[in-house]
């Protein structure tokens, strides 16, 4: 006879409430309850969804602060997806009874049924530490599916097109993904039935959504505010609001179209231009940026000081706030930089400082937004939650609360980032895992998976146990 499960849910986030969590939850027709460190061991069925690196951090700092580890006896069973656990299922696996690989929109239902029922759930794209194969992510299209937010402005986000077209170098998204809209038809049954005049109509870029026109017009018509940001640079005219973030990604044109970004400096300007025109009052602009693609050198910091002196000169740049946003490069596995040898110990921040800050102390002749980067102790602590293998799970768990954290003051991060990749090296990783070239890495391949993209998840691990 099937047992009703107390079900809890986890995540990272800036508040608890994970669109694809939510998703799963709703089709199954289950709920659940948010846990804290003092609450989860209550809960029969933990489900945990994990986004980015960081997100391992924080799973480690919660277990401990809860007293929960795998294979605990009296504690719940746990379920981890999103992702970074699809990214790193070896390494995740460590942490867990189960990762679910991939979407999982339609399969939580039945695994949920099986735990009722008091059997170890089954799927195709469930795996424990045990597997011996990894499967490669499973796709679901995107569900008509609302959901809210809250918050001070009832924010509801609402899912319109998933995956991408476009096969950046950097981006797993269009590597695990193909894309998918929804129809226009069952997104605007759902704007009808939302009650919020705020919305967050989500998708890589929702502007190339097939009726985007139409849905934009609903919206305006139904006096309904769209919160969404991104666009692709060659659609930013079809955004009608005087915000808009995009990604130019390479520093220099030589650079951008190596990650298939081919955008000519005349090209930026033009867009830039027409889009603050359109709007007829001052706009926010977010670009972002990416350092340390392979092949990056001097010549390539001077021509984006070029593309700023540029901007500088136009007239429209004195209608602009611009939010430049530099991000050092974090190969991911199922991109065309997976294997891209990265140097987490060069001083970008420096460097951005110097951009920003027009040479020193010294402002540009636009508004422009400084932001922070990335430096090696971040670098170092996504490269081994990104490409550690099971070795590098005990590592984690292992690091202070302040670590798992990042609370480490910034005088002390060089330091301890060193540290950390001679405890990795010590724990059975090796560099070239981790900053690549990872063609010279030690690994294992998954019979079943593409070396190119899955070679880094073998591994061995602990049992997991059967559900009372």
């Amino acid at each position: 006879m099937a047992r009703e499960l107390l079900i809890g849910k986890l995540g990272f986030g800036k508040d608890d409430a994970f669109y694809g969590l939510e998703l799963c939850l709703s089709i199954a027709g289950k709920s659940a309850v948010s846990v804290t460190p003092q609450t989860a061991r209550s809960v029969n069925v933990l489900l945990v969804t994990l986004f980015w690196y960081r997100d391992v951090y924080r799973l480690a700092s919660f277990f401990r602060k809860a007293g929960i580890y795998k294979g605990m006896k009296d504690g719940p069973l746990i379920i981890i997806g999103g992702m970074h656990a699809t990214m790193n299922p070896r390494l995740v696996a460590e942490f867990c009874d189960f990762v679910f690989i991939g979407d999982a929109d339609d399969a939580l239902g039945g695994i949920i049924e099986q735990i009722e029922a008091g059997d170890n759930p089954v799927h195709d794209h469930l795996i424990t530490s045990e597997s011996a194969e990894i499967p490669l992510p499973r796709e679901c299209p995107p569900s008509a599916f609302a959901m809210n937010k809250g918050g001070a402005m009832d924010v509801v986000r609402i899912e319109i097109a998933r995956g991408c077209r476009f096969k950046c170098s950097f981006c797993a998204l269009s590597g695990m993904k193909q894309y998918r809209e929804v129809p226009i038809d069952a997104i605007i049954t759902i704007l009808e039935a939302c009650k919020s005049k705020t919305i967050s109509l989500f998708a890589p870029d929702r502007s190339m959504h097939a009726d985007w026109p139409k849905l934009e017009e609903w919206m305006t018509a139904h006096k309904k505010r769209d919160l969404g940001q991104d666009a692709r640079l060659e659609n930013i005219h079809k955004i009608k609001k005087s915000s808009v973030t995009f990604g130019l990604e390479g520093i220099s044109e030589r650079l951008r179209k190596s990650i298939k970004k081919n955008y000519s400096e005349d090209f930026i300007i033009q867009k830039l231009g027409d889009f603050i025109e359109q709007q007829g009052r001052i706009c926010m602009i977010s670009a972002y940026f990416i350092a340390d693609l392979p092949g990056e050198n001097d010549s390539d910091w001077e021509e984006l000081w070029r593309l700023f002196e540029r901007i500088e000169s136009e007239h429209f740049s004195r209608f602009m706030t611009f939010k430049p946003v530099l991000n050092p490069l974090s190969p991911k596995p199922f991109t065309g930089l997976r294997d891209a040898e990265v140097h987490p110990f060069r001083d970008y921040r420096t460097k951005w400082k110097h951009i920003l800050r027009k040479g020193g102390n010294s402002q540009w002749g636009f508004r422009c937004v400084e932001s922070l980067v990335w430096g090696p102790m971040q670098r170092v602590m996504d490269a081994i939650a990104t490409w550690g293998g099971p070795e590098a799970a005990q590592l984690i768990r292992s690091m202070s609360n302040p670590l798992l954290d990042q609370r480490i003051q910034l005088k002390d991060q060089h330091l301890v980032a060193r540290k950390l990749i001679q405890k990795a090296v010590e724990a059975g990783c090796t560099e070239a895992q981790l900053f690549g070239p990872r063609s010279h890495a030690r690994t294992t391949t998954s019979p079943t998976a593409p070396a190119s993209n899955l070679g880094h998840l073998a591994g061995q691990g602990a049992t997991h146990r059967a559900v009372a």
